[in-house]
């Protein structure tokens, strides 16, 4: 046995394992929960995702240390971003995501102009444009975007990775009807705390 971290907490058990097309995002998911609080940590043991999810839009933002989650987004948002992804199987959904000063507003749908919806997505540049003269006018900021993984999980893929433009904004990835949410740093994707509140 090699001197790994875990030789000076012997014996060991294995008590939850998944499964990763890549090893890129395998390393994004091993990134991801070791973020998490304990407690999400124990519910995922489990097997408990409702709880899971529950731990999600309580946590705290590791990066502050004031109690404040990441982000917050409304609720109507929330759930309509779930139903798109489900209402585009099995193809990917995709969007921009709006916000104020305070939380994430609205969801502008978008048509995926890929070539091969079921696995790529592209949005329609004329939606960007227009939601950026929007911004530029006054409007509503332009945070971020939005896409479903209909056969996938709700991470970033290796597609994802190489899309990337390192630009700092919040990228949402539905899968089913988990939500997660990524901060697109230059250095890879950052995972983010979200409050659901009302809206």
């Amino acid at each position: 046995m090699f001197d790994g971290f875990t030789r000076g907490y012997l014996p060991v058990k294995l008590v939850w394992s998944q499964e990763f097309t890549t090893r890129d995002e395998a390393k994004a998911a091993e990134k991801q929960v070791k973020g998490w609080s304990r407690k999400k940590k124990f519910a995922l043991i489990r097997g408990d995702w409702d709880a899971v999810s529950r731990h999600s839009k309580a946590k705290s933002s590791p990066s502050t240390g004031s109690g404040q989650t990441d982000i917050c987004i409304h609720q109507s948002v929330f759930t309509g971003l779930v139903a798109e992804a489900a209402k585009a199987v099995p193809r990917e959904c995709c969007g921009i995501l709006l916000a104020d000063e305070d939380a994430i507003t609205h969801a502008e749908p978008a048509q995926n102009i890929h070539p091969t919806p079921r696995t790529h997505f592209e949005i329609d540049p004329a939606v960007l444009i227009a939601a950026y003269r929007c911004e530029r006018e006054g409007g509503a900021q332009v945070a971020g975007f939005y896409h479903s993984h209909p056969s996938g999980k709700a991470h970033p893929s290796e597609t994802d990775a190489a899309l990337a433009a390192g630009d700092n904004k919040i990228w949402a990835i539905i899968a089913g009807e988990e939500v997660t949410f990524w901060r697109d740093r230059p250095e890879g994707f950052e995972a983010l705390s979200y409050r659901v509140v009302d809206g």
